[in-house]
């Protein structure tokens, strides 16, 4: 009986310390998954409001309306699930539309009436997101259209919002 017991207690302590370990969670991104923002410029130009969704810490989706357009992409986040990653540089594509008046700002150029385009807004960026939800983003970007005035430029965006 007492093979059986010390047996049983050598077992038993050896889930104890070579047992696989639960990862605990820290990174805000897997916490809260799906958030609304504000941005200044991005990929709507201008001013616009978006939704977002982390599928994982990783892979977040993002839909918005903006002034003059409207656009959807997907962004890359460098980050783990383990790490508490405030902070997390990503990159990503957004394809959008928009329309604009026809102004000669070197934007709309002389399309005729209102100017439609198909935009790609190509970031990389680095966003700040606290244990609470609340983030902050800057970014570079890359911003092309196409239409009658098709044109390549620098841009960029600063958004603020809430993760829930």
């Amino acid at each position: 009986m007492r093979k059986y017991f010390l047996l049983l207690i050598v077992f038993l302590s050896s889930h104890l310390f070579y047992g696989q370990k639960d990862s605990i969670v820290l990174n805000p991104r897997c916490i809260h998954k799906t958030g609304y923002d504000f941005n200044l410029l991005g990929p709507s130009p201008f001013l616009s409001f978006s939704m977002n969704h982390f599928i994982n810490e990783k892979i977040n989706l993002e839909v918005g309306l903006g002034v003059v357009g409207a656009y959807g992409g997907i962004h890359f986040f460098s980050s783990k699930k383990e790490k508490k990653s405030l902070f997390a540089p990503y990159t990503g594509i957004n394809l959008g539309y928009m329309t604009l008046p026809d102004i000669e700002v070197g934007i709309g150029g002389s399309s005729g009436g209102w100017g439609k385009f198909m935009t790609f807004y190509i970031p990389a960026g680095v966003q700040l997101m606290t244990m609470n939800g609340f983030h902050l983003s800057i970014e570079g970007a890359i911003f092309a259209f196409t239409g009658y005035n098709s044109k390549v430029m620098p841009w960029g965006s600063l958004k603020i919002g809430q993760n829930f």
